[in-house]
């Protein structure tokens, strides 16, 4: 059996994922380093400490860590470390230079294990659209997120009171402002999320429409309850909300460089 770890460093957590093979078995999460270099110990005392207990009793010592980073100074404290493959490109093709790795990883994860065309909505700090065809990333849109449109309309205004995501679909015609500010919101991006589908869709109707990111999967209910509402039945078109497209892109580069897999 052949045991290995994904690390995705992103903007705010450490993300981990243990594979046996191509099998995800677990996804865990660590806080960012505080800036300085650690030992081969003390980072799998570091990641042990979150992973499922399963794992630790596997040699991890001689376990593999495949890794890509978005935030360059939590990638130092580790360049020196020989247990880290880094993977600082995918052959996905048609990518402009200053495109976020992460996005690129996203798509490729998305492509390789659900099959092309494939639209990508992730939705964390940022709401990013990431469309792809054949191999190829086909364009996309990068917009504020959920959380980051709350944040701003608090910090930029002196009267607009600082306001939680609502538990469900809000009432569109708000009578106090907490309720306009999540209306404004919610129907806002769901409209963008709606516009950007509805366009995929033109060019190619069999596509798959991925959900992803820390808000992907709240997002995806209410997109889906909104499509129930406005067109009185389930939808019936190939959207899913899955957190782990990073990982999937890992795993399938990973595959195609060791042929293990």
């Amino acid at each position: 059996m052949v045991d290995w770890l994904a690390l995705v460093i992103g903007n705010t957590r450490w993300h981990w994922a243990w594979f046996q093979k191509s099998a995800l078995k677990q996804v865990w999460h660590t806080s960012h380093l505080i800036n300085h270099s650690i030992s081969d110990r003390s980072l799998r005392s570091m990641w042990a400490e979150q992973a499922p207990p399963q794992i630790l009793h596997l040699p991890v010592e001689s376990m593999k860590i495949w890794a890509i980073s978005v935030v360059p100074s939590q990638t130092q404290c580790l360049n020196h470390l020989t247990t880290i493959q880094w993977i600082e490109r995918f052959p996905l093709r048609n990518v402009y230079s200053t495109m976020g790795l992460d996005r690129v990883t996203t798509l490729w994860g998305a492509g390789q294990h659900y099959n092309w065309p494939v639209l990508v909505i992730d939705a964390g700090t940022a709401l990013t659209f990431t469309a792809g065809n054949a191999g190829a990333f086909a364009g996309g849109a990068i917009s504020l997120g959920m959380r980051s449109h709350l944040a701003a309309l608090h910090h930029s205004t002196a009267a607009l009171p600082s306001i939680e995501p609502p538990a469900d679909l809000p009432y569109r015609w708000a009578d106090n402002t907490a309720s306009a500010i999540q209306s404004g919101v919610i129907y806002t991006m769901l409209a963008s999320i709606q516009q950007f589908i509805h366009s995929w869709q033109q060019q190619y109707p069999r596509t798959t429409i991925l959900f992803t990111g820390g808000d992907g999967q709240y997002l995806y209910r209410l997109y889906q309850i909104q499509h129930q509402i406005q067109q009185n039945q389930v939808p019936i078109n190939r959207t899913w909300f899955d957190p782990n497209l990073m990982f999937w892109g890992i795993a399938a580069y990973r595959s195609e460089e060791t042929r293990e897999l």
